[in-house]
């Protein structure tokens, strides 16, 4: 009987543990406060063309571009996907968060400009996964990042432009 009583006590103590941690919300936050994946490609396509080639994709000019969106963080999802974005081989690639999380532009030609990132916002985090040639970052005409085949830059900031060669 000691061993039952013990895990009963146990048990309450886990249970009221988590509990403490519980989130408090002042107001109720639902799916209906997020957009599918579908309303947010859409919305990308309106505003800035392309065309949708994959669930959470839209292309420019035949493949050179791509922006992957990354899924939202909301009550049915979780923050670990937004951390998983990888750049193709041969691509280099620009985030919205630092550590290579967030929505990512790849971009296969050179250079992409800020204009280019608006789809996006603002850049946090860049990669170069090209098996040759140095990706640089600019702001301004400031260098950010200077990277070298296969290299990143998990947190930059003010980008402007980037530039390979």
């Amino acid at each position: 009987m000691k061993s039952k009583s013990a895990l009963s006590v146990l048990m309450a103590a886990s249970v009221a543990a988590l509990g403490v941690f519980a989130p408090v919300s002042a107001t109720a936050v639902g799916p209906e406060d997020y957009p599918s994946m579908a309303e947010r490609v859409a919305q990308v396509v309106a505003e800035h063309g392309g065309e949708q080639t994959g669930w959470n994709q839209v292309s420019w000019d035949g493949g050179d571009t791509v922006l992957t969106l990354a899924p939202t963080a909301g009550p049915t999802a979780t923050i670990a996907p937004l951390a998983a974005a990888t750049c193709t081989a041969g691509k280099y690639c620009v985030y919205s968060q630092i550590t290579y999380g967030g929505n990512e532009l790849a971009f296969t030609a050179c250079p992409a400009t800020q204009t280019s990132f608006g789809v996006i916002g603002s850049v946090r985090s860049i990669k170069n996964a090209r098996t040759s040639s140095t990706v640089r970052a600019y702001a301004g005409t400031t260098v950010r990042a200077t990277l070298s085949p296969g290299a990143g830059s998990a947190n930059v900031s003010g980008v402007t432009k980037v530039t390979c060669g």
